[in-house]
């Protein structure tokens, strides 16, 4: 083995170990798995992404309040304030209204 290939290999497995180890980074939360498939029953709208997004909790629930974007534009926000409860959504009716 030359010193190249060495140093190739070394590179390669360090650079596989930084991918894999950002993997579990790029995994969706479960709220946003939730969230995803209620838009989709209750309002027939694929989410291309969620922003504004605003974790806290509180008395031991997580509070989730979040915007959520549909791939046909539609836009809606969303709030939840226990695990055990469905998002309650409100569509943004005004697609100018940036406060919705």
């Amino acid at each position: 083995m030359t010193v190249k290939s060495s140093r190739w290999q070394k590179a390669l497995i360090l650079s596989t170990a930084l991918i894999l180890a950002a993997l579990p980074a790029a995994a969706a939360q479960e709220w946003e798995v939730e969230l995803t498939d209620q838009m989709l029953r209750e309002y027939d709208c694929e989410v291309a992404f969620f922003s504004q997004v605003a974790e806290r909790s509180v008395d031991g629930d997580l509070v989730v309040i979040a915007k959520v974007h549909c791939i046909d534009k539609r836009t809606f926000d969303a709030l939840r304030d226990s695990a055990f409860k469905p998002f309650e959504i409100h569509p943004c009716e005004n697609p100018d209204n940036r406060v919705c």
